[in-house]
């Protein structure tokens, strides 16, 4: 038996996202740091504050910095410092890269609330049909 509809866990050879997540990773990374409008010698001040506070036994260089950044070098940064970089920029974005291959998306709490009355008003509404249904079967209508 064939299957005429594709099985939403199946892959697009022809039309798929590459699932390695290290160049845009960097690209995010670099408008991240493009938005939030500090130097790359900031963010890495900024990191190394929060390493220290973190009680990380780590140092940030700006030449570290700008090898994650660098698309011709195949070095990135390390998961465990991805948090440090988004808090030092104050964005998520960086996280996007690990999300689009997977055809996810962050939500924040105010987001998720927004959704969820959404959902609330839809369910609603089905209700309301089914009452208005209902009463139309008892009328014999």
């Amino acid at each position: 038996m064939t299957q005429s509809v594709a099985d939403d866990r199946q892959l697009n050879l022809f039309s798929r996202t590459s699932l390695n997540p290290i160049p845009e990773l960097k690209r995010f990374m670099r408008l991240g740091l493009k938005l939030s409008g500090l130097s790359r010698p900031e963010v890495v001040d900024r990191m190394n504050e929060l390493i220290e506070a973190e009680g990380m036994s780590r140092v940030v260089t700006l030449d570290m910095l700008n090898s994650w950044l660098k698309n011709e070098d195949h070095r990135h940064i390390p998961i465990e410092l991805l948090t440090i970089f988004c808090r030092a920029i104050g964005s998520i974005l960086p996280f996007q890269a690990f999300l689009i291959p997977l055809e996810a998306a962050i939500v924040k709490d105010k987001d998720l609330a927004a959704l969820e009355l959404g959902q609330a008003i839809v369910a609603k509404r089905k209700a309301g049909q089914k009452e208005r249904m209902a009463i139309l079967k008892l009328e014999g209508i």
